[in-house]
């Protein structure tokens, strides 16, 4: 895969063809604390499905790890607090992708005032149904952390189904970030564990974790903590090339399964999990602890306190401005800034799926026609022509798009990143997509 064009935002190189993935910014660091935020911003959707629904009121004194928000529907997911405080108001507040949804907001009294957490053990674990064990998963409100957000009891409740083969992604190909690569370091014995409690759950003939050939560091360690816990566990290392962490391309690598984008991976008795999910599912069952914190990546160009921070849901953005001293504040990606969102207000806080908070300087860029050059194809991990769809998008032309396979695009970015004319390829792919759902559903509707 070849990366010869630009700068890597703005600063950054490329070296041997590739993405200079600037990891090396934050990786060597132990992991840091940053001080606790007054208020908090609790978003009631911060996963994929239905949003849940407030269980607390305005006034109401709130304890650390207390379920302030029941999971509504089939696919959803409990929030709790992170804090122990006041809840001051409900309303609508922006989450990372802009939108705008209802969010507990909650005073901190700095109390840790907590929740008593039911702890298990290993033998708890041999004789717990799997019924149960989806039950803990769900009442601590746990997600895909790798940026989906699927609820994971609703993943782990295959039924009859079959698997084959249970992914653990540890591969964290976006630039910048090193929360996963932490989080394996210091907590590989709690991962192993949380494989267990899955492995309980998924019965599958096969558990693989994916960690990058940069890490291989990391295979002697999750070796010897397997043999530890008693697991069959396949390591594989696998190349570090951006987007080599997408679950389509992760599942082929490992299986060489075709999955379709869209497509539910159990059909091809596949379930992937990104570490940081599985170690949620160990905190759960053996400690009690619902998802209320997680691991960020906090980096960029000129931040002067970058690393790796246990952040709490919540968190708002300007503190973790105004706490690390940042003042580089041009363009701020919460993500990957591949294929990340950049954020403006204040506000947006950490989100279950937020893996990093990304400062970068703001590029003025003359966005050109599309010479047809095809660089962008050469890229696509999907094998895609992403001109076309800028070309059709342009025009109209919408079916166009379709029978291009647009659906198939996994929006990762690295098209975008090589255009020599900057076209914004995909904010065409996303909006042709937007559109394309429509006319479907009006279809179907008529």
């Amino acid at each position: 895969m070849e990366f010869k064009e630009k700068n890597f935002f703005k600063k950054g190189k490329i070296k041997d063809n590739q993405i200079e993935d600037m990891k090396i910014v934050t990786k060597n660091m132990s992991l840091k604390k940053i001080s606790e935020s007054e208020i908090f911003f609790v978003p009631l959707l911060q996963h994929k499905g239905e949003r849940a629904f407030e269980i607390v009121r305005v006034g109401q004194e709130v304890r650390k790890y207390e379920k302030i928000a029941q999971g509504y529907g089939s696919i959803s997911a409990n929030i709790h607090s992170p804090v122990s405080g006041k809840v001051i108001r409900i309303m609508k507040n922006f989450l990372p992708d802009g939108s705008k949804v209802r969010t507990i907001i909650i005073e901190n009294n700095f109390k840790e005032e907590r929740v008593k957490l039911v702890k298990r053990n290993m033998r708890e674990l041999q004789m717990a149904e799997s019924e149960e064990i989806l039950k803990i998963i769900e009442e601590a409100g746990i997600v895909g952390l790798g940026g989906a957000g699927f609820p994971t009891a609703s993943k782990y409740d295959i039924k009859l189904e079959k698997i084959d083969t249970f992914i653990i992604n540890g591969m964290e190909s976006e630039p910048y970030l090193t929360a996963d690569y932490l989080l394996m370091k210091n907590y590989a014995k709690e991962i192993c564990r949380g494989i267990k409690v899955a492995e309980k759950v998924l019965r599958p003939r096969h558990m693989v974790i994916a960690i990058s050939e940069k890490n291989k560091e990391l295979v002697s360690v999750f070796e010897r903590m397997a043999r530890e816990v008693n697991i069959d566990l396949q390591i594989k290392i696998l190349s570090a090339d951006y987007p080599q962490g997408s679950e389509i391309l992760l599942i082929d690598k490992i299986t060489g399964k075709k999955i379709q984008k869209g497509k539910l991976t159990i059909e091809k008795g596949v379930i992937v999990s990104n570490v940081g999910t599985i170690k949620a599912i160990y905190d759960a069952f053996f400690n009690g602890k619902p998802l209320i914190e997680r691991i960020v990546t906090i980096s960029g160009e000129e931040v002067p306190n970058a690393g790796n921070y246990k952040i709490r849901i919540g968190t708002p953005l300007v503190h973790i401005v105004d706490s690390l001293n940042i003042t580089k504040t041009d363009k701020i990606i919460f993500g990957g800034p591949m294929m990340g969102n950049k954020v403006k207000e204040p506000s947006t806080p950490i989100i279950k799926g937020i893996s990093g908070v990304i400062f970068l300087n703001e590029e003025k860029i003359e966005s050109k026609n599309c010479i047809s050059c095809g660089k962008c194809v050469e890229v696509c991990p999907m094998n895609l022509i992403p001109f076309e769809f800028s070309k059709y998008y342009e025009k109209g032309r919408y079916v166009k798009m379709l029978n291009a396979n647009i659906f198939n695009c996994i929006e990762c970015g690295a098209c975008e990143y090589v255009c020599p004319s900057r076209v914004p390829l995909i904010e065409s792919i996303k909006n042709g997509k937007e559109i394309l759902v429509e006319l479907i559903n009006l279809e179907v509707e008529s």
